[in-house]
């Protein structure tokens, strides 16, 4: 992972909200805990971070947050951070993928049903309307999709990237299996 740490540390964003899109809940906390204690976190990354932890569920049975998180303790890692001034840069766009128009609508709810300081923490407004920010523009050469250099790096640490790696492997590979496939339809005719 140290590969891949330096890597980020000094790509943009984009790579970075790329990166946690890619990633998957308890495979890679420790990942998502490295980009969230970074100064440079942008808002957009720390938010989807944020709504994959499943904030609702600390209101329904909230529980003060423990002083120093852990990875896999995303919630009370992004709103302890956010005390201390992180994630004010919001350069990035949230999608459908980062989060839900409704489940931010759901988490406003519960949030103005609970009585005023009866919270063991505090949700930043800024997180109840997470919106704005530009898409990400992320060039082939910094894609894991795309990138000879970054898929094998990506796909060691079971980051989502495609099967096959870019390039000549992936074209023959989708050949083999367009082959597959044409030869099976044949067959049953």
């Amino acid at each position: 992972m140290s590969t891949l740490l330096r890597i980020l540390k000094s790509a943009p964003q984009d790579l970075w909200l790329d990166t946690i899109r890619r990633a998957k809940p308890r495979v890679h906390d420790e990942l998502v805990f490295w980009m969230l204690n970074q100064t440079e976190c942008d808002f957009a990354v720390a938010a989807h971070a944020f709504y994959h932890s499943d904030p609702a569920h600390y209101l329904d049975d909230p529980r003060p947050l423990p002083p120093h998180p852990a990875p896999g303790q995303t919630f009370a890692q992004v709103l302890i951070n956010w005390d201390k001034g992180y994630y004010r840069t919001h350069k990035l766009q949230l999608e459908l993928r980062d989060v839900h128009p409704r489940t931010v609508a759901g988490l406003n709810q519960k949030s103005m049903a609970r009585p005023r300081g009866s919270l063991p923490f505090a949700i930043p407004a800024r997180f109840l309307d997470p919106w704005g920010g530009k898409p990400i523009a992320l060039p082939p050469y910094l894609s894991p999709d795309d990138a000879i250099h970054l898929w094998p790096i990506y796909a060691a640490l079971q980051l989502r990237v495609p099967d096959d790696p870019p390039g000549l492997p992936r074209q023959i590979a989708k050949a083999r299996k367009a082959i597959g496939l044409f030869s099976f339809r044949t067959r049953r005719s």
